[in-house]
């Protein structure tokens, strides 16, 4: 998907996150991956739908404004 489509993207504060992987279980795109213990967004995919946000039981995740170009 391309970022032109999508208003909002998630964006993860690694240091609030509790690395509970709810984000990455409720993705309905698949869009979050772990790495090396960190959750990461892969935004070639993401929706920016906010699911993975409002899961986020220590609200880690903001959903921040799309800019483009990025």
């Amino acid at each position: 998907m391309s970022a032109l489509l999508r208003s909002f993207r998630p964006v993860i504060n690694q240091d609030e996150c509790r690395k509970c992987g709810l984000c990455y279980t409720y993705c309905p795109e698949g869009s979050i991956a772990n790495i090396d213990g960190n959750y990461a967004v892969d935004y070639r995919h993401c929706k920016g739908c906010g699911v993975c946000s409002n899961e986020c039981p220590v609200k880690a995740i903001t959903m921040d404004r799309e800019k483009a170009g990025e």
